[in-house]
């Protein structure tokens, strides 16, 4: 049987991939073009960005990302270093963040590139050429490097970047500890990491904790990511001093980084454990589920925190392990937010646990035996006449929500607009939009037992329990609460309360669904109105958030305002 030896290839359209698909937003592209411009020794990396008044998503914007640096200084560097990708990197060129030799293609991804640097002019457009290139050689020297792109599509104005403010912002975001001036427009937008006011540091990072939303990595000052403060436990900015391994996209440090998960994370674990937990007590949700995640996991010790609100109740308050140990009233799992409970939890009739943490810390057993497993998990070597006597009442203590609220009352009751979340909100307002409710006024209430009601003639009240069991992403459930709607309006008589549905109100709600002017043909408008305002609303939360966040981080690492 004949034996070849032969070699692994890759497709063309691969390398296409790579270009196309390695950077998923603008900004992203611009990090790897200033990290470059770092490598090749540049003093000062400059961004323009000029819409030209190209309309949102159509050509005619231009991005401009110069250098003094090095540049590309041969035929050779042009072939090795810009023409093939993956070529690997030598130690002697002392490079910082390099890795794969594929960070250029980025950029290739967003427009027509013409590169100017030393005697060349290279010239990508992966639209109309694929993989090839013009190459202009011969030409008057020029230093550093210059890339214009003509970019495909002007991504200013569209839901990504309604103004240049907000793609000045994400680029800054990405660039804010970088070691030399980074400009946009003419105005610096970063400032080095051994400028600004840190917690602590060592010979791996510069440390600050406590402050923003999340925990943000930087690797040698250029954005990897930012962790979850549920999974990191704490907020903050970390900035690396070695070079960290992360995987292809650069979005993520590798399991496998020598410098990150043994020595940074260990500061990020003893950080939250020894500094935040004990010195703080209004640990955020975030904080709150990290907590419990290390005591159920043997990395907290239970005892330096069990005074602390760590327990969800329905209500959204929370309570101490030691208080949960000396509860001796009734307890359950609810829904949060459900009215029932609430209620059960202001009589002093129970206590009832916000559900979610059942999911949220990993138990699948029975729901009365939780306080018993998560205390062994705690602590396995506790006494064990000590632990019947203290967490094996509360087994006996528990009820099952539907057996505990079988004696509050059905309610109907309109809520102020200072009580309404904003989805409520977003839907009232949509509702309201479409006139077509005989003057009505829309509310927003609560009842144990309806889905809506109204009083016959003044308005008409959508329940807060209807409006959170539909998932108004679909347009099913937009035609369901269209339905209900009609189904109110069809009513000429108070229903909030005992009603009947006579032939009188079959032939109203007939009349209603039936004609042209139904509110049913509403149905495919509603649903784009719904999830557009949704957009709307996440898009200037997380701004607005973000904003006040990456504030409070500047503020506490010693950025002055203009820096921004």
């Amino acid at each position: 049987m004949p034996v070849e030896k032969r070699r692994l290839t890759a497709h063309p359209k691969l390398v296409l991939d790579v270009i196309k698909r390695q950077a998923g937003t603008l900004e992203k592209a611009v990090l790897e073009g200033a990290m470059n411009a770092i490598e090749a020794k540049a003093g000062v990396f400059n961004i323009y960005f000029d819409a030209k008044d190209a309309a949102p998503d159509k050509p005619g914007a231009q991005l401009r990302l110069s250098d003094d640096g090095r540049g590309i200084g041969s035929r050779q560097e042009v072939e090795e270093f810009f023409e093939e990708f993956g070529h690997p990197h030598d130690e002697s060129e002392g490079k910082i963040w390099a890795q794969f030799r594929m960070g250029r293609g980025q950029i290739f991804a967003f427009g027509k590139n013409r590169w100017r640097t030393s005697e060349f002019n290279l010239i990508v457009d992966v639209e109309q050429w694929g993989l090839d290139y013009e190459l202009h050689s011969g030409l008057d020297k020029a230093g550093g490097c210059d890339i214009i792109v003509d970019l495909y599509k002007n991504p200013v104005g569209t839901y990504a970047y309604r103004t240049i403010e907000v793609l000045k912002e994400r680029i800054a975001r990405l660039v804010q500890f970088m070691p030399i001036p980074i400009k946009f427009n003419g105005e610096q937008i970063n400032t080095p990491a051994a400028n600004c006011e840190w917690d602590m540091e060592d010979e791996n990072a510069f440390y600050s904790f406590g402050a923003g939303i999340d925990l943000k990595v930087y690797n040698l000052g250029a954005y990897v990511m930012a962790m979850d403060a549920r999974t990191a436990g704490t907020m903050g900015v970390i900035v690396s001093k070695k070079q960290l391994k992360v995987n292809f996209a650069r979005n993520d440090v590798q399991h496998d980084c020598a410098v990150f998960h043994p020595h940074i994370d260990k500061v990020i674990k003893e950080n939250r454990i020894k500094k935040t937990r004990q010195r703080r007590r209004d640990l955020d949700d975030h904080e709150r589920i990290a907590t419990l995640m290390d005591i159920r996991d043997g990395d907290q010790d239970f005892r330096d925190v069990k005074v602390l609100g760590l327990i969800p109740t329905s209500s959204g308050r929370h309570m101490s392990l030691e208080a949960c140990r000396k509860m001796r009233m009734p307890w359950t799992f609810a829904p949060r937010g459900d009215r029932r409970a609430d209620k059960l939890m202001q009589q002093h009739d129970a206590v009832c646990f916000d559900e979610s943490i059942l999911e949220e810390l990993g138990y699948t057993g029975d729901d009365n035996a939780f306080f018993t497993w998560f205390m062994h998990r705690a602590d396995p070597d506790m006494n064990e006449r000590l632990f019947a006597k203290n967490w094996i009442p509360l087994e006996n203590l528990y009820d099952t929500f539907e057996n505990l609220r079988e004696g509050t009352n059905d309610t109907y009751k309109i809520l102020p607009d200072t009580e309404l979340n904003v989805v409520e909100k977003r839907v009232r307002k949509v509702l309201e939009g479409f006139n077509c409710w005989d003057d009505r006024t829309i509310c927003i209430g609560i009842s144990d037992s309806a889905d809506a009601w109204t009083d016959g003639q003044s308005y008409i009240v959508v329940g807060r329990a209807f409006i959170k069991r539909l998932s108004l992403s679909y347009a099913g459930c937009a035609a369901a609460l269209l339905t209900t709607m009609c189904h109110e309006l069809a009513h000429d008589i108070d229903t909030a309360g005992t009603h009947v549905h006579g032939e009188s109100f079959y032939r109203r709600y007939h009349d209603i669904t039936a004609n042209d002017d139904s509110p049913l043909r509403f149905v495919a408008l509603m649903y784009t109105k719904l999830n557009d305002a949704k957009l709307q609303e996440r898009a200037s939360a997380e701004l607005k958030r973000q904003t006040k966040a990456d504030e409070r981080q500047r503020e506490k690492i010693g950025i002055a305002a203009k820096s921004r």
